[in-house]
């Protein structure tokens, strides 16, 4: 696929915004693919991932971003806040993904404070209109002049995806695509395998297993089963601060590890169309402390 338009338009666009407020699930939703890892637990999302959106008009190449959030100050808060920083240095449109439905808080000065010294054009994206019941809805539309467009939207229901976009594509520079028009993401098939187990140990474990948690692929080899179907062979290590967390992940008779390995098979095999073949390892990495 190839661009014949001379007003084409393309560039990048970055998603910030306080933890949790639905930066990832709004990325998906808008390149119609899941491209980022998606849990309940803040700052699941550790790199800046780049997601791909193809209109008529131009392309829109979004960045996804750590949410900022306080916490007690550790190696990797600093440097999650850091890679969010990074990634609105060589953006042309800084879109702000608020949440109505929590109050303004510490999380919110600080993205505040940081999209302040910001020059490009900065678009209000206000979240989560298929909730009922936005009781802080207010207090952003208040802002309103700081922006070059408030835009509510539900990523949940695809709400006013278009009308964003629109938003987004007329600040873009005219120029050729930054990507092929038939890719969705700059993330390579390891990272997002990893990303997809990653996000299995979120959501099997809840709350109790720390945020160094991480994965590593040892290896992918595709196969054929006996059947003659195609069969990817996938070696994972889940490292872990410490054995009190490494017991936990494996879990009583190795259930908690069965379930993760299960839950993330299942995944894979989506995302790959192959029947997965998945062995898991969990590894203490006392480095993770720091």
């Amino acid at each position: 696929m190839t661009n014949t338009n001379p007003e084409f338009r393309a560039g990048m666009a970055v998603l910030v915004g306080r933890t949790n407020a639905g930066k990832s699930t709004l990325l998906n939703a808008l390149v119609g693919k899941k491209v980022s890892i998606v849990t309940p637990r803040p700052q699941t999302t550790r790199d800046a991932i780049q997601g791909v959106v193809n209109r008529p008009q131009g392309q829109i190449v979004f960045v996804d971003t750590p949410g900022f959030f306080k916490t007690h100050a550790s190696a990797l808060v600093e440097t999650l806040h850091k890679r969010a920083k990074e990634a609105l240095a060589d953006v042309d449109v800084i879109v702000h993904v608020a949440d109505p439905t929590r109050p303004l808080g510490e999380e919110d000065e600080i993205v505040l404070a940081v999209l302040a010294k910001q020059t490009k054009p900065k678009i209000l994206c206000i979240n989560k209109s298929d909730v009922p019941y936005r009781r802080y809805r207010s207090p952003w539309f208040m802002k309103q002049y700081d922006y070059t467009a408030v835009i509510e939207v539900s990523a949940i229901d695809s709400k006013n995806l278009d009308e964003l976009l629109d938003a987004i594509v007329k600040h873009l520079p005219v120029g050729e695509p930054l990507y092929p028009l038939d890719q969705v993401s700059n993330a390579t098939r390891e990272f997002s395998f990893a990303e997809t187990i990653r996000e299995q140990v979120y959501l099997q474990t809840g709350e109790e297993v720390p945020y160094r948690t991480k994965v590593e692929l040892g290896g992918i080899e595709e196969d054929v089963s006996s059947t003659g179907k195609p069969v990817l062979r996938i070696k994972a290590t889940i490292l872990t601060p410490n054995d009190h967390y490494q017991r936990m992940l494996i879990g009583a008779k190795a259930s908690m590890i069965k379930s993760i390995r299960l839950g993330a098979q299942a995944q894979l095999r989506k995302q790959s169309g192959k029947k997965v073949v998945l062995e898991l390892d969990v590894l203490v990495d006392p480095k993770m402390l720091k």
